[in-house]
């Protein structure tokens, strides 16, 4: 597939990361050379510079062309009049990043007028992450498919946990039978588990099941944290308050802490139901006047990466039952990885998993593209497709199926119900498969079969 993203600031670069380890042929444009040259030298890909509403510089670029046209530069107007001009001189796709809230809610009506295919906001889709965690705090991250009928939920396996020595079949019997082990990680390497395999100690584990089974299953193994009501949250940008959007929907006690008085202002009149607090995250002494340590949950969203590191395990020192720390930079991400915070949150990563899926299920041919797409791991991915027509093995049990190696049937939702799978189960169609892989690259479902 031919690709242009014009923007290699840091959505930019992330998304050519993702792209270039999927052998696509890759076009980055900014208008900063060094920018472009860092993208051209690390991820072997084609760059130009230039400005992004110039037609010379698209038509060089190759919009024309291109199977994708993505625009994440740092202003909206730039990227959605991009995407219309790229649109008019042929681009078959078209993507646009749009952030502002006032831009955001009005592209839906609009898009279509725009010719655009896609527009994503980073931000939002944090913020919506990061409310899925909270609601469903006793894991690292929380994962949806078909419309919350089956949910994934990444877990640590503490030292004392009673899973620890088990196989997963021993597990399975003992805790209700009713989830499936889609992966394991440990350390470095990742497993999509067998019924014989032994769970150890520190091991991140990823449960495929209903959110009721798992609520039973936490509790079970005692690890079990009730959804979170009061949340304190460190940062007034744009994610906070799209995270304070969300949370005040479901009856959730937020306060803000933001330091520039203006911001400050301008979230009190934008969240009525809000509290805000005016004064530096990093204030030791302001965190505990305004009782830091009694809500159920600190999400710590400043602009600074280390920032929010140090605040997120001062939150832990004081018994917050969950934490939630933005952290944006690669390298503070593997830096961090040692400290043992809750769950960490990657803007960037996130809406990667967004454009990613776009794209894939656009270079579907059969129709049973990708619906949803969540990157577990650099080597693992877990997909949802739904099951059309065009399946050639559908009512054939899965025992029989010829599924790769490497490849996880997790879940299949028939009827709005979570069925977990077995070897007599089939695919119907309309169903939605939830698919767990180590194969690189499935853009659609007839690509498991052997």
């Amino acid at each position: 597939m031919n690709l242009v993203i014009i923007g290699v600031g840091k959505v930019g670069e992330t998304l050519v990361s993702n792209f270039a380890e999927e052998n696509h042929d890759i076009m980055v444009v900014d208008l900063e050379p060094n920018k472009v040259q860092n993208a051209v030298n690390r991820y072997d890909v084609n760059g130009l510079t230039g400005g992004c509403l110039e037609r010379s510089v698209l038509l060089d670029a190759g919009v024309n062309k291109a199977d994708f046209v993505i625009c994440c530069t740092a202003q909206d107007e730039k990227n959605i009049l991009c995407c219309v001009l790229a649109k008019k001189l042929g681009a078959k796709y078209t993507i646009a990043r749009v952030r502002d809230p006032e831009y955001f809610k009005e592209m839906e009506n609009m898009k279509e007028v725009l010719g655009l295919d896609f527009f994503f906001n980073p931000e939002l889709q944090s913020a919506k992450e990061i409310a899925q965690v909270l609601k469903f705090p006793s894991a690292n991250s929380v994962d949806s498919f078909a419309s919350g009928k089956a949910t994934m939920v990444e877990f640590d396996v503490m030292p004392d946990s009673p899973i620890v020595g088990k196989r997963i079949m021993e597990i399975s019997k003992e805790y209700g039978n009713n989830f499936l082990f889609a992966m394991i990680k440990r350390e470095e390497e990742v497993f999509i588990p067998r019924g014989d395999f032994i769970v150890n100690a520190n091991d991140g584990i990823y449960l495929i099941a209903t959110e009721t089974a798992l609520e039973s299953f936490t509790k079970k193994i005692q690890i079990f944290k009730r959804k979170a009501k009061s949340i304190f949250v460190i940062g007034g940008g744009k994610i906070a308050y799209y995270l304070a959007k969300e949370l005040i929907r479901s009856g959730v006690s937020v306060k803000i802490v933001e330091k520039n008085e203006n911001r400050a202002n301008e979230l009190s009149c934008e969240l009525p139901h809000v509290t805000v607090l005016c004064f530096d995250g990093t204030d030791q002494e302001a965190l505990d006047e305004e009782k830091l340590k009694d809500s159920d949950a600190c999400v710590t969203l400043t602009g600074m990466d280390e920032e929010n590191a140090i605040i997120s395990l001062y939150a832990k020192g004081q018994g917050v039952g969950k934490v939630i720390t933005k952290i944006d930079r690669p390298s503070v991400l593997n830096m961090v990885k040692p400290l043992g915070l809750d769950t960490v949150v990657s803007p960037r990563n996130v809406i990667a998993n967004h454009i990613v899926r776009f794209v894939r299920e656009h270079q579907a041919d059969t129709g049973n593209g990708i619906n949803t797409l969540y990157k577990l791991h650099d080597k693992a991915e877990a997909l949802e497709f739904t099951v059309t027509e065009t399946f050639p093995k559908t009512k054939v049990s899965l025992k029989n199926l010829g599924v790769k190696s490497g490849v996880l049937i997790g879940g299949v939702v028939r009827d709005g119900e979570f069925i977990l799978p077995d070897g007599e189960t089939e695919f119907l169609v309309g169903d939605k498969v939830i698919v767990v892989t180590a194969v690189k690259q499935i853009t659609e479902l007839t690509q498991i079969l052997r």
